[in-house]
């Protein structure tokens, strides 16, 4: 009882000063009752399903999620997080989690997105699409973690701007005593998307293929805390001048766990 009043005031202290990026992120199903995990990070560019979405370089991020195993039902968890993107966005995701016959997962949830300081971008105007505010349903299967490398597939369904993203995933970690750096780790992730939007009174009609990777160099802290220095790539068929191509950018984050 303790440890679950410790967590929870974690998670409101840390969801009162928090900065991060929007679309979920599936997380462990947790071992105890409620588990509160975090990402606070920088990266160099605005980028979001291959589009880089602003000309200011710089992007503070940061993620709380609380999460927690929901009695009675052996395998299946609910969890609540939060982002906060500068004054860019803000997000907040409520979903859930059943074992998959001991081979993975499979997440659902919904997402409500809130744009902050600037006014709402268009397709047509500046690339990407951001109104005032945005619903997200999504749905994925997630290989649990342990496989050579651990795969993933969402759907997500914008329901105001009518836009379909399909995502596939993997990644693979190395540990670094096998690389000849013992106390660091290497963990690498590649993923391919395709979006499709109908036209609605915000955008217009439009589809394109996106894909990236990113390569991590990570070090642990302690107990369930770890930070990184990574490099990301991104890039996208839509062919608008104003996000077409592909994107480079370098990152750094922490990472905790309780």
């Amino acid at each position: 009882m303790k440890n679950t009043l410790t967590a929870l005031a974690l998670a409101v202290f840390t969801a009162g000063i928090a900065h991060a990026q929007t679309a979920p992120t599936p997380v462990v199903v947790p071992t105890s009752d409620i588990s509160v995990s975090g990402r606070f990070s920088w990266e160099a560019k605005n980028v979001f399903r291959g589009k880089e979405r602003s000309s200011t370089d710089g992007l503070i991020q940061s993620t709380v999620t609380v999460d927690s195993a929901i009695p009675g039902f052996a395998g299946v968890s609910a969890y609540v997080s939060y982002f906060n993107a500068d004054n860019f966005e803000r997000t907040l995701n409520i979903g859930g989690r059943t074992d998959l016959n001991g081979v993975g997962s499979i997440d659902f949830g919904v997402s409500r997105t809130n744009s902050v300081g600037t006014a709402t971008a268009t397709l047509a105007g500046q690339g990407f699409t951001r109104i005032a505010n945005s619903r997200e349903f999504y749905v994925g299967v997630v290989q649990k973690p342990g496989s050579f490398v651990k795969a993933s597939a969402f759907v997500y369904y914008n329901s105001d701007l009518k836009q379909t993203n399909f995502v596939v995933a993997g990644s693979k970690d190395f540990e670094g005593k096998n690389l000849g750096v013992p106390g660091f780790d290497l963990e690498t992730k590649a993923y391919l998307g395709l979006a499709d939007a109908k036209a609605t009174t915000h955008d217009v009609a439009n589809s394109y293929l996106y894909l990236g990777a990113s390569a991590d160099v990570t070090r642990a802290i302690g107990t369930g805390a770890k930070v990184g220095l990574g490099v990301n790539w991104a890039y996208n068929t839509d062919g608008l001048a104003q996000t077409s191509g592909s994107s480079l950018w370098l990152k750094a984050y922490a990472n905790f766990k309780f």
